[in-house]
């Protein structure tokens, strides 16, 4: 979406419910990334913002069983006619099986390389939720939706209740979609990334992480043990003239944690885990 660059990431996982997903202690390496790549429907959604002729998208993450969404706030901005929107749609990429009633289409696509493999993408539409006015949650790039539908949502825990603490060479993982533009692509992507800075940003003070990138993940959901500690918000890419993209470089990303999203939500949402 946006002309932003990112990577992605990923590592450690947990078992796929219709409750919040955490982590198992005895679940470790390449095996546990398998197990949350592999789940379906999974928490990791693309968010969809339209303009008067123009479509974006973005990823997300959802956050309650009650399909309460987070992304990078600028997935609301419209660059081509220069202003925001109030026109959204989630999708969930997968089977299907296990979503909710209420999607407003299904895109279906048949890989004839695949044997002809079926795969879906269940689009949902969305409101954006406003606090005191503003699109944004707090001073950062976070931006909290809303699906409408009457149903459970898979959904993923927060790492922490209270803001936690970043330290320089920890090692996050960013979960995303390779390919956010194109309907119904199942390619999805589980990177890690190791934190080396901070940057400032017109959003505030964002932690800087080196690793690969992919056009269009902005909102992405960044983990830490298997839950949610921040989601990507802008990246910066390697200079390469001429030579074609290059898929290293650095992101910003914001930090999030329970208290911070709580108090936006419904009072019918889940609590976040302590």
């Amino acid at each position: 979406m946006t002309n932003i660059r990112v990577l992605f990431s990923v590592t450690i996982v947990f078992a796929l419910s219709l409750a919040p997903i955490a982590v198992r202690a005895d679940e470790e390496g390449l095996d546990a990334i398998k197990r949350l790549a592999a789940t379906d429907p999974k928490p990791f959604v693309l968010v969809e913002a339209s303009g008067e002729g123009s479509v974006s998208r973005g990823q997300g993450v959802v956050i309650t069983p009650q399909g309460h969404v987070l992304s990078a706030g600028h997935v609301s901005w419209d660059g081509t006619n220069g202003r925001f929107t109030d026109k959204f749609r989630i999708s969930f990429r997968g089977t299907g099986k296990g979503l909710p009633e209420g999607a407003v289409h299904a895109h279906k696509t048949i890989f004839s390389d695949r044997e002809d493999a079926v795969f879906f993408e269940h689009y949902y539409s969305a409101t954006l939720t406003q606090q005191n006015g503003s699109r944004f949650v707090g001073t950062g790039d976070l931006a909290l939706f809303n699906i409408k539908a009457n149903g459970t949502f898979p959904c993923i825990d927060f790492y922490s209740k209270k803001k936690p603490k970043v330290r320089m060479g920890e090692v996050f993982h960013l979960c995303h979609f390779s390919f956010p533009h194109k309907p119904a692509e199942p390619t999805f992507l589980i990177n890690p990334l190791e934190i080396v800075g901070v940057a400032q940003t017109t959003s505030g003070i964002q932690y800087l992480a080196k690793g690969y990138y992919r056009l269009g993940s902005s909102g992405g959901a960044i983990l830490k043990d298997g839950r949610l500690i921040g989601i990507q918000s802008a990246g910066y890419t390697v200079n390469a003239k001429d030579i074609g993209e290059i898929p290293m470089g650095l992101i910003s990303f914001q930090l999030v944690w329970g208290d911070l999203i709580e108090s936006h939500l419904t009072p019918a949402a889940s609590k976040p885990r302590k």
